[in-house]
């Protein structure tokens, strides 16, 4: 696959991992802290609805982010999530394309 252009790399995203930890009464929860910021190419790939008795409950967007590859970003996981635009992108799979360490290719899925 060929090298990703520095131009091409125009969206600013956060990708966010989760932190567990336990509130005052000791229950369980997750919070997430911000784990880096970087320049993303970002496309929509596909999306689907879900109906309920002929009414819309849910719309998924699955989306292809670009990103250049680093050490922050070859730890990317599918535990993590991504913001953008006021949008929350759930991880679905980050992929070193090729094996070259260039770039890393995320899966994420979008659910409105």
């Amino acid at each position: 696959m060929a090298r990703v252009r520095a131009g091409k790399l125009d969206r600013r995203i956060t990708i966010e991992k989760p932190i567990k930890e336990a509130d005052a009464s000791g229950q369980k929860i997750t919070s997430w802290q911000q784990h880096c910021r970087t320049w993303a190419a970002i496309m929509p790939l596909t999306g689907s609805e879900q109906l309920k008795d002929n009414r819309q409950v849910s719309e998924d967007v699955r989306w292809i982010i670009t990103v250049r590859y680093n050490t922050l970003n070859s730890q990317v996981a599918a535990d993590m999530r991504i913001q953008h635009a006021g949008r929350t992108l759930s991880i679905q799979s980050a992929i070193d394309v090729d094996d070259r360490h260039e770039q890393i290719e995320i899966t994420a899925l979008e659910r409105k």
